[in-house]
């Protein structure tokens, strides 16, 4: 009787050894109290198969990512880190990368400093009188427009180095409708065209600062896209 039970004992360690670990091991007693066991579930009596014992593994497998899964899973966790990467603000109010409209407004602003800088240059050898200032007038009249239209353009956006740009339009158009009031006269005419020439010339200084650092940031982005 010992000699049965420790050979039935032997069996069921040498079934439960040699089968796979994620195998499912049935175990059920029939009518007579003896204890059974199979890894075939047809094997089981169809009254023991609703509630059979299982042992083994009951743990599910861990479900395999298929190549597409994988791409997307990646992908997606590429794709975050750029839209993180495109709304980050650095400190200083330094935006990373520019946006394609922002590239466009920046590059539309160094082509007009780069006109407008020079433009008042053969006026200063003149000397002042009453037809230097109207001259000079009229070119101011016609910069006016220009500096309109690029503010128009660059106050779409809130990029702090467009802002900068921006107010210092506004506040030249200012300066330029104030100097299209007066009106030379002999007496003063020398005292007008002088002061108006020295706020050209320090206006000139600003704009030369400006495209500096609008060549600067366009240049950065385009070493950036580069090595993209």
């Amino acid at each position: 009787m010992l000699a049965r039970q420790a050979m039935s004992i032997l069996i069921i360690f040498a079934l439960i050894w040699v089968v796979d670990a994620d195998a499912t091991i049935y175990k059920w007693k029939d009518e007579k109290g003896k204890t059974h066991f199979t890894d075939d579930p047809t094997r089981v009596p169809e009254a023991f198969r609703k509630k059979p014992f299982i042992k083994g593994s009951t743990t599910p497998p861990k479900p395999q990512k298929t190549e597409r899964g994988k791409a997307q899973v990646e992908g997606g966790g590429i794709s975050e880190k750029k839209e993180g990467a495109k709304n980050e603000i650095k400190e200083g109010g330094k935006q990373e990368g520019l946006t394609e409209a922002e590239r466009s407004a920046i590059e539309a602003a160094v082509s007009f400093l780069k006109e407008d800088i020079p433009r008042y240059e053969k006026y200063y050898t003149y000397p002042p009188s009453r037809s230097k200032f109207r001259f000079i007038k009229l070119a101011v009249a016609g910069a006016t427009t220009q500096k309109q239209s690029m503010l128009d353009q660059v106050s779409q956006h809130d990029l702090p180095l467009l802002e900068s740009f921006a107010g210092f339009l506004k506040t030249s158009i200012a300066e330029d409708e104030k100097s299209q009031k007066v009106m030379p006269t002999t007496i003063v005419s020398t005292r007008q065209t002088q002061t108006l020439m020295n706020r050209l010339k320090s206006e000139t200084e600003q704009e030369k600062q400006l495209l500096e650092k609008l060549t600067t940031a366009l240049n950065a982005q385009n070493i950036d896209t580069a090595d993209k």
